[in-house]
């Protein structure tokens, strides 16, 4: 692995988690701790950032001046590492792609918003926010449980039990204005979320108004089996994944050929999709 992969890692996990420990780096890097002590060293003499260490916290935290060098600061890089191990290659001689991919635009996450969040997540307690929504003009203060972190319509959301609500919600990432780690045990976690844990099958097809030879083109444009795809999904995931897939519920497109897909099961997901 080469050294600005090694600075990467350190950066990823100091910038987003608040803090940074040898554990994680030992296991990623199959190094000795003296090894990745010695990283830590030859990182702060190559960037001036500085880690001092917490012995009640049993890490390094970092502080205001904290400057990234080799993250990019984007929410999805650390949850590609976290869920697929993805670690970025560095190189100084530039390549020539033919692949091009058209990248949704991205919505601002703070890392001050996702430490007390990740730090929630995994100890299963509660966190007390502001967070602004699109039906209220001033921020609402609210105490969460949160769970799991998806990514839908190109933004992430986060999981969790609303208190004021009494019910789990979906919560965008970039809409919290402001996150307190609060520690309260959660009577409401994952195993509690109905929707979360409900499995749900789209039956999905051609629009019956296109052609047998435009119905065909599609079929194999998503490997059909007898003119038909099954998707699972999670209950409280059908509308999104219907919207990724830009599936219309509510009424057709008057163009067959800008409608493409329809779910055939609509009457049972329908109950998912404005509960």
């Amino acid at each position: 692995m080469e050294v600005a992969q090694r600075y990467w890692m350190i950066e990823l996990l100091a910038f987003w988690e608040g803090q940074i420990n040898t554990t994680p780096l030992i296991k990623s890097f199959g190094l000795s701790r003296q090894s990745v002590s010695a990283l830590f060293k030859q990182y702060q003499e190559a960037t001036g950032n500085d880690f001092v260490y917490d012995a009640k916290r049993k890490a390094y935290p970092i502080d205001d001046h904290f400057q990234p060098h080799y993250i990019d600061q984007t929410v999805d890089e650390y949850f590609d590492w976290l869920n697929y191990g993805k670690i970025p290659t560095f190189s100084n001689t530039a390549t020539h792609s033919a692949q091009h991919r058209i990248e949704a635009l991205a919505r601002f996450v703070s890392p001050q918003v996702m430490r007390p969040l990740l730090k929630a997540v995994r100890d299963k307690t509660a966190v007390d926010c502001e967070y602004l929504s699109v039906s209220s003009s001033d921020p609402q203060g609210r105490l969460l449980y949160p769970h799991s972190f998806v990514k839908t319509a190109g933004r992430w959301h986060v999981r969790a039990y609303c208190d004021m609500r009494q019910h789990y919600l979906d919560f965008v990432l970039s809409r919290f204005q402001h996150v307190d780690y609060d520690g309260k045990a959660s009577e409401h976690t994952e195993q509690q979320d109905t929707l979360w844990n409900t499995s749900v099958s789209l039956i999905l097809a051609p629009d019956s108004r296109l052609t047998d030879k435009q119905k065909r083109v599609l079929e194999n444009d998503y490997g059909m089996t007898d003119g038909q795809l099954n998707v699972t999904t999670r209950a409280a995931l059908v509308k999104y994944t219907l919207d990724d897939l830009q599936i219309k519920t509510k009424m057709l497109e008057a163009n067959p050929q800008a409608q493409q897909l329809v779910c055939v099961n609509y009457t049972d997901i329908k109950q998912w999709l404005f509960d």
